[in-house]
């Protein structure tokens, strides 16, 4: 008989070492963690993120501590990746994984270098960690995210334990046969709904937090003994059953044994894009569009008659992307493809201070207010062409084929000119430029402390 999917995996993820790692999954590696970095400076004096920060105060003590980031204050390590995890995924600026449909940097970096920072490992010992919880949570989730998110289920919650559990349970010195229990068991800390973004409500902030601390909790009790269910997945009451629909349940597995064979040569981390602009993935590529047609032609508020965006059925009726308003929070505007356009004619960009300070401006909502969507069957998920039409009857038009599509996976300076771009004003240049040393030599770093102690605000 066939071994279990999730036998497979852990298997090969016990085996991962830093010398299985070519210099361009390293080197793609490092601009993940740098990326998340990034986007925790961004948006960090939010009600969420002050929320969750009264809460893991009280965690402070003795033993396992790590830095949370910006405040500088330390705390249990697993409440300190809590709250990492949302000053990295506050504003959704975050990586993309188009397998899992969602974001893993703003889970897996947190966890990695809060467990490293507890128990003084060496910065070797984090790259194969992290490239292992992003292939977890691709690996799972490919086949089965398309009828998860039909459901109503959110991906990055509903798939990051999985990643969590394997990166945690790799930091943790777990064996093959205690990481296919993590795995396992993470199956159960599954969660979260897309409801909130239909109605701009805050709670899909802590979704992921909630998924870091069940894949924690998954791959600890692997650790003291825990036997998950074997059937976990696939099951008659499994992950799949539960949030995919038992009718999918062989089309999914089937899918699961093929891709087994790409394992270590195909890594899920690779494909990984990192957002230019602060708005759900699928609006960054029609974001780019719009803003070369705007550039290209000089489009003003003034001259728009109407804006007419045609994409596929999935991204039209995700939830939150056709939102029109009104704009009371920066949770209304994050998805809305409306709000995102009429931010770009207006500012001529979309980063996170548009949500801070315009949310009402007059001009970004008559924009908004223009804008006509049509969803097109024969486009695939990130298609998308936009038209301007201005009051004297001119037309411009955009598709992937005007798009930027490297400024999407950008190397290492692109990188850190995105980190300056978003903590200079937190933290200084000079300070950015000293984590990113650190970052893009972290299996060089005898202790992450070298790195972790400069994430905090300048004296």
């Amino acid at each position: 008989m066939e071994p279990r999917f999730v036998r497979i995996l852990a298997d090969f993820f016990s085996r991962l070492s830093l010398e299985d790692l070519g210099e361009d999954l390293r080197e793609r590696a490092k601009v993940c963690v740098l990326d998340a970095l990034a986007c925790a400076f961004a948006g960090y004096e939010t009600e969420p993120v002050r929320i969750l920060d009264a809460i893991v105060r009280r965690f402070a003590g003795p033993g396992d501590q790590a830095t949370v980031w910006v405040r500088g204050y330390k705390t249990h390590c697993l409440f300190a990746a809590a709250a990492n995890c949302m000053l990295v995924h506050n504003m959704i600026h975050d990586d993309t994984n188009p397998s899992t449909r969602g974001h893993a940097g703003n889970l897996i970096v947190p966890t990695v270098l809060a467990a490293a920072e507890a128990w003084q490992r060496p910065g070797r010992d984090i790259l194969p960690a992290i490239v292992i919880g992003y292939e977890a949570m691709g690996r799972i989730a490919f086949p089965a995210v398309p009828h998860s998110v039909a459901r109503g289920f959110r991906s990055t919650a509903n798939y990051g334990p999985f990643g969590v559990a394997a990166a945690f349970g790799k930091m943790l010195g777990l064996g093959a046969e205690e990481l296919g229990q993590a795995i396992a068991c993470a199956a159960s800390f599954s969660l979260g709904l897309l409801e909130p973004f239909n109605v701009g409500s805050m709670e899909w902030r802590f979704q992921n937090v909630m998924a870091l601390l069940g894949g924690t909790m998954a791959a600890l009790t692997a650790r003291e003994g825990l036997k998950a269910a074997e059937t976990a997945l696939e099951g008659d009451a499994g992950f799949l059953a539960a949030f995919c629909g038992r009718e999918v349940r062989e089309q999914v597995v089937a899918a699961w044994s093929q891709q087994s064979a790409t394992l270590g040569k195909q890594y899920d981390i690779s494909s990984t894009f990192f957002k230019a602009y602060s708005t759900c993935g699928y609006n960054q590529i029609g974001c780019n569009i719009a803003l070369r047609i705007i550039e290209e032609h000089n489009i003003t508020p003034d001259r728009i008659q109407e804006i007419v965006v045609r994409v596929s059925p999935e991204n039209l009726s995700y939830p939150g992307v056709g939102y029109r308003g009104p704009f009371e929070t920066p949770d209304s505007a994050l998805l809305s493809k409306p709000f995102m356009l009429g931010a770009a004619v207006v500012t001529r960009d979309l980063q996170v201070e548009t949500y801070q300070t315009r949310l009402q401006d007059p001009e970004i909502l008559r924009i908004a207010e223009r804008v006509r969507m049509e969803a097109d069957a024969s486009m695939n998920s990130l298609d998308t062409e936009i038209q301007f039409i201005t009051r004297d009857g001119e037309v411009f038009r955009g598709d992937l084929k005007t798009a930027d599509f490297p400024s999407f996976f950008p190397g290492r300076d692109s990188a850190v000119k995105k980190f300056h771009k978003m903590a200079d004003r937190v933290i200084g240049s000079r300070r950015v430029d000293e984590i990113a040393d650190r970052v893009f030599n972290l299996e060089e770093l005898p202790d992450v402390n070298e790195l972790t102690s400069r994430l905090v605000l300048a004296p």
